[in-house]
C-alpha cells in the first residue's frame, strides 16, 4: 500500500498547465515534456486544442524542448487535433498506466526518464504511470471535467482523497489553485 501511494503522489500540482513553471524545470536539467491530451490539454474528446495551449506548445519547443503526447485514446475522427500536433511525438492507445507508452515516447524523443515529466489530469494513469517509469509527474486539474468519459468520472472521488491524504487539504477540483505547490 505504501509502494502504491508513493508511485500515486504527483511531484507537482497546478491548476492548469499554463501555471507550470517550465523554466524551472528547464535549470533543474528536465528537456523533455509529455503531455496527456484530453483533460489535460484540451476537453476530453476535444477535436482541436485552442490557440492558447498551441501558442505554449510552441514556445516550450522553441525554448529547447522536446515535446510529446501520450493518450489512452485511439485517436480515431481527430485529424485536425492529430494535423496541430504533427510536429512532434504522439502515442495513441498507451494504455496508462502500463510504461510500455513511457518508455515509447521517450524513445522518440531520444530522452531519459530522468530528463522528462509527464503532464496530467488523472492520478490512476498519467501520474501513476509516470512514476512506475521513472519519469517526473507533474498533476493538472482537468480542464472539463464534465466532459470527463464515465471511467474517468468514477475515479475522481477517489482521486480527491487520494490526493487530500498528500495535502492535508480539500483537494477538490474547484479548489485546485489552492494546491499549487511542490511537496
Amino acid at each position: 500500500m505504501k509502494r502504491l501511494l508513493k508511485n500515486l503522489r504527483p511531484n507537482e500540482i497546478y491548476l492548469s498547465v499554463h501555471q507550470i513553471d517550465y523554466e524551472r524545470l528547464w535549470r533543474a536539467g528536465y528537456r523533455a515534456l509529455v503531455f496527456d491530451i484530453d483533460n489535460t490539454l484540451g476537453a476530453w474528446g476535444c477535436l482541436e486544442i485552442d490557440t492558447h495551449v498551441r501558442y505554449l506548445l510552441h514556445n516550450l519547443d522553441a525554448r529547447g524542448f522536446a515535446l510529446g503526447f501520450l493518450s489512452n485514446d485511439g485517436g480515431e475522427n481527430r485529424s485536425v487535433l492529430k494535423e496541430q500536433l504533427s510536429a512532434w511525438p504522439l502515442v495513441w492507445n498507451a494504455h496508462k498506466p502500463s510504461t510500455r507508452g513511457y518508455h515509447r515516447i521517450i524513445e522518440l524523443l531520444q530522452g531519459t526518464r530522468e530528463q522528462t515529466v509527464m503532464v496530467g489530469d488523472q492520478l490512476f494513469t498519467d501520474i501513476w504511470g509516470a512514476r512506475r517509469a521513472g519519469v517526473y509527474a507533474i498533476l493538472v486539474a482537468p480542464v472539463s471535467p464534465q466532459t470527463d468519459s464515465l471511467w474517468a468520472k468514477l475515479r475522481r472521488p477517489i482521486e480527491r482523497r487520494v490526493i487530500s491524504l498528500f495535502t492535508g487539504e480539500n483537494a477538490a477540483y474547484k479548489d485546485a489553485d489552492q494546491r499549487q505547490k511542490k511537496y
